[in-house]
């Protein structure tokens, strides 16, 4: 039996159609890296909703017990999941937590948001009557981010006897931000998370923010709050950059930049990550410095992200546009000053291609990371750990991984254009002894961070042994 369980809206396996029949591929992931050696060894179990179609025929076909015994997937109504999962979870929840709400437009709490609100709480005590049902006395429970944050309320009720922690992946929000949810809503929120032995944020920020929104709400904490950033696996980065595939990327990439030095970005497609800024960055630096279009290439890989969401889909275009009329502007600036660029100044890639988005975080000479609010950034942690050209970290301010590495990246105003794009400029300008320095202290700050650090921490209070 296992020792302790994970809780996640997502599996460690997802289901997909291989000629008509379900099939499962595993994730990608710094929580399925650290929670899954222990699920193979039999001492974590891993629950997770399913809803759709191929999802349940994979159940039906035993697939997630053959891949896995822990694997313990609980089938939720597909109706709950949507409005929990699109409508909560991604357009209020998420976008609270990162600073994203236009407030000149959005949120309206009307109806439909009490209707989706109902059904945000059916399905977290759905996955709560699953566990309370299913697990031994006295478990130890790891709740995964804000998809579950009703969870404790509905499993404590039912099952006292359990421990529960929570692990938040994203930032929390301020308290002036938390108080723009309704007041029953954010009441519930708080007492669920109250209901917690233990909570987890990737950045002391993040913990504070949680503190002082309790304090204002006059809402209990829950007993212990703690930090770890969860990093990256060094090891399985570079077992994933031997393939093959990663070296003709770079091969593309070199076709790409023409003897231009790289100026790279890895995101999804999503408004947080603050693609639009970066763009008007590189902008703002070939207008102080237009030579540079000879020697420098803006490449990035931005693959798509929650689609289904008309937010998101709205900023891939805005995006496309972007810098479609940045390169149209950039061109007719280096032709009245009397140069050709080898190409375009910015190129903007929407594929979901993990073996390009390995080779140009290990091809670039540049690194521009740069979101508006992110609980950490694996890319700021990944770039750096496999990146071939000691190449310098350009890192938003408001990126929790920026606790880490401190001073041995170039921390700008997320917001501020021309500041990032002086940093930019001065990263270019670096001597190589000078980068190198810059990359062993970047390595070696994220190299101490990784997913066996982060579980450890988090299995020594489950086994009783204190608290990090």
């Amino acid at each position: 039996m296992a020792e302790y369980f994970v809780v996640s809206n997502r599996g460690p396996y997802g289901a997909h159609l291989r000629d008509g029949q379900p099939t499962l591929r595993r994730g990608a992931g710094g929580l399925v890296t650290a929670m899954l050696p222990l699920v193979r060894q039999g001492t974590m179990g891993w629950t997770f909703p399913i809803s759709t179609d191929t999802e349940r025929a994979a159940l039906s076909a035993g697939l997630y017990g053959t891949e896995l015994p822990g694997l313990d997937p609980v089938a939720v109504d597909p109706d709950d999941y949507e409005g929990a999962y699109n409508r909560i979870s991604n357009e209020i929840l998420w976008y609270l937590n990162h600073g994203m709400f236009s407030l000149s437009r959005t949120p309206s709490f009307d109806s439909r948001f009490y209707t989706h609100w109902k059904q945000y709480s059916a399905y977290n005590e759905s996955i709560a009557e699953h566990l309370a049902d299913g697990l031994p006395a006295g478990a130890a429970v790891l709740l995964q981010d804000y998809h579950l944050f009703l969870v404790p309320k509905f499993l404590r009720k039912h099952r006292p006897d359990l421990r529960l922690s929570l692990f938040l992946h994203t930032p929390f929000a301020e308290p002036g931000e938390f108080s723009i949810l309704p007041s029953s809503v954010a009441a519930e929120i708080l007492a669920s998370l109250g209901d917690l032995d233990r909570i987890g944020f990737h950045s002391s920020r993040w913990r504070d923010n949680y503190l002082a929104t309790c304090d204002r709400n006059d809402a209990s904490t829950a007993a212990v709050t703690w930090v770890a950033p969860l990093g990256s696996d060094e090891a399985e980065l570079e077992e994933s950059c031997a393939d093959p595939a990663v070296a003709e990327r770079a091969a593309q990439l070199a076709a790409l930049a023409k003897g231009r030095r790289i100026i790279g970005r890895v995101d999804r497609m999503e408004p947080s990550k603050n693609i639009l800024r970066g763009i008007h960055a590189v902008v703002e630096l070939f207008k102080f410095y237009p030579w540079m279009m000879r020697e420098v290439v803006h490449v990035a890989n931005c693959y798509p992200s929650r689609e289904a969401l008309s937010d998101y889909a709205s900023y891939a275009s805005e995006v496309s546009a972007a810098a479609k009329e940045a390169n149209s502007y950039l061109r007719s600036m280096a032709k009245i000053l009397g140069f050709e660029p080898p190409g375009d100044p910015i190129e903007i890639m929407s594929s979901d291609d993990y073996p390009l988005s390995l080779a140009l975080l290990r091809q670039s000479d540049i690194l521009l990371v740069n979101p508006i609010r992110d609980g950490l950034n694996l890319v700021a942690s990944e770039g750096p750990l496999i990146n071939q050209n000691d190449c310098p970290l350009i890192l938003s301010r408001n990126a929790g991984i920026a606790e880490v590495v401190g001073d041995a990246a170039a921390v700008v105003n997320p917001f501020d254009v021309r500041e990032t794009a002086l940093a930019l400029f001065s990263a270019l300008q670096l001597e190589a002894a000078e980068r190198r320095a810059r990359a062993a202290r970047l390595r070696a700050a994220l190299s101490s961070q990784n997913p066996a650090v982060w579980m450890d921490a988090q299995v020594s209070w489950l086994k009783g042994q204190g608290h990090p």
